[in-house]
């Protein structure tokens, strides 16, 4: 926790929470159920992707190519809605494969879970009428009130008169907003400033490292994967219903853990997990894939891929989204998430494109390209990439060498004067009282209605020493 020790529990927080995360289903959903779709016999006909007259029936001469853009059309989609926006559904969407493969309409096997995919972004359409405007975007925009009531809405603890752990929170951000309101926020000052520089090479590294871990190749092409172990259609679909199923068990351990052991941990084990299981799976899809008569190398392949998933859930998909929103300050956290986001979707377009056509041609050989990116990835993470575990977004400036306007750990509240204090960080003993921070009706602008210094007023603060047994306040002359 940011401010104290004690873990507080709001029900309104949490709902908002959930809420936000049902955005998932909204990219998840269609992420996913091309996997499936790309198992299904009947859609590969209707597509024009398989040849029936063929004995046996295989792929046509131009299906590689076709399935590559098909996967690459929808990344590429999601790339430019990415850079033109700035600002658990895999699991249903492997399941809702499996389910219509057993329905008898040819049709209806693809169509329905691909119709599917347009209820979730309505739903969100839906969400964005309940949840909250952030309250540091209200602050960057001078509307003090509205993010105060956002805050104390949110992070209200019940029973407690003081509600320090929202006063502490919420003087935090305003002090922090005043400095970043005034800096420069386009995309040329995150290359030009060498610590936007740092906080981009580490947030669009590490997308880069997730996606060169092959994960959306082993989802998108499973299938493809389990049918050269040798498995049939039924056992494909199955499969990937297991394998997306891994995927949510790792979230959830990495959600409930990550806080304890720390970001960077996470994300370490997670590539380094991948990196290991690929070199697995690469052996086993080279040593029994064509010969197709080893049951327990068959079915290793399908458990190393199914660790695979696992690592990279615990830690990659977990860990880093937290980190690639934690890295970038108040002026620039809407753009940096967009390049990493961006770098995510297009690393994807690239692989995906390419992989019907590299497992053509080399088969489990296309397996290497990801194992050497994990492993450079690995040491990048471990020897680059800084802990974020416990330090508030308005802190985290310090590990880049900018401006931090007041810490978390020198914030407290004054309970004999119900006022909240603010030490010396350089522990020179100073201290003052900073009473909540309220709007200047005539600029909008964030102020302080009062602060001591030394026994005298002065036109910034009046602090006194911290010797002092109790801290008064004074009315400004």
């Amino acid at each position: 926790m940011a401010f104290g020790s004690g873990r507080r529990w709001n029900s309104w927080n949490f709902f908002i929470c959930w809420l936000v995360s049902l955005g998932q289903i909204a990219f998840g959903y269609p992420a996913s159920i091309i996997g499936v779709t790309l198992a299904q016999p009947s859609f590969l006909i209707y597509m024009g992707l398989h040849d029936t007259t063929e004995n046996p029936p295989g792929p046509t001469k131009d299906a590689e190519n076709l399935i590559g853009a098909m996967s690459g059309v929808f990344q590429a989609g999601a790339t430019i809605n990415v850079f033109i926006a700035s600002w658990v559904a895999d699991n249903l969407a492997s399941y809702m494969g499996l389910a219509f493969y057993y329905i008898d309409d040819p049709a209806t096997q693809w169509r329905a879970p691909l119709g599917l995919a347009l209820v979730w972004p309505l739903m969100m359409i839906m969400v964005c009428f309940v949840i909250p405007e952030s309250p540091r975007f209200l602050l960057m925009q001078g509307r003090v009130e509205e993010a105060r009531k956002v805050v104390f809405g949110l992070h209200a603890v019940k029973g407690d008169s003081e509600q320090e752990f929202a006063r502490e929170e919420f003087y935090q951000m305003s002090k922090q907003a005043e400095i970043d309101r005034h800096t420069i926020t386009s995309y040329l000052e995150i290359f030009r400033k060498p610590s936007s520089r740092k906080r981009m090479i580490m947030a669009i590294g590490f997308a880069f490292i997730s996606q060169s871990t092959g994960v959306l190749v082993l989802n998108n092409y499973g299938p493809t994967i389990y049918a050269a172990l040798g498995y049939d259609t039924e056992h494909q679909l199955k499969f990937q219903c297991g394998w997306i199923s891994v995927g949510v068990l790792g979230n959830l351990f990495g959600a409930l853990v990550m806080d304890r052991l720390g970001r960077k941990p996470l994300m370490f084990t997670g590539v380094a997990g991948c990196c290991v299981f690929l070199i697995l799976e690469a052996a086993m899809v080279s040593s029994f894939a064509a010969e197709g008569t080893n049951s327990a190398g068959l079915q290793m392949g399908v458990a190393a891929a199914y660790l695979f998933l696992f690592f990279y859930s615990l830690g990659i998909d977990v860990a880093g989204i937290v980190f690639y929103s934690e890295l970038f300050p108040n002026h620039l956290r809407a753009k940096g998430m967009a390049l990493s986001i961006g770098t995510i979707t297009l690393s994807d377009l690239v692989y995906l494109q390419v992989a019907p056509t590299a497992f053509r041609h080399i088969g489990w050989k296309f397996f290497l390209l990801f194992i050497i990116l994990s492993g450079f990835g690995a040491a990048f993470v471990l020897f680059y990439v800084p802990e974020t575990k416990n330090i508030p977004l308005e802190e985290m400036a310090k590990l880049f060498g900018d401006e931090v306007a007041v810490y978390a750990a020198d914030l407290s509240i004054d309970h004999n004067t119900h006022e909240l204090v603010v030490s010396g960080h350089s522990g020179d003993g100073v201290v003052r009282v900073a009473t909540e921070v309220g709007t200047d009706k005539a600029s909008g602008m964030v102020k302080d209605k009062k602060e001591h210094r030394g026994g005298r007023i002065t036109s910034e603060c009046q602090a006194v020493s911290a010797t002092i047994l109790r801290i008064t306040s004074e009315e400004a002359l």
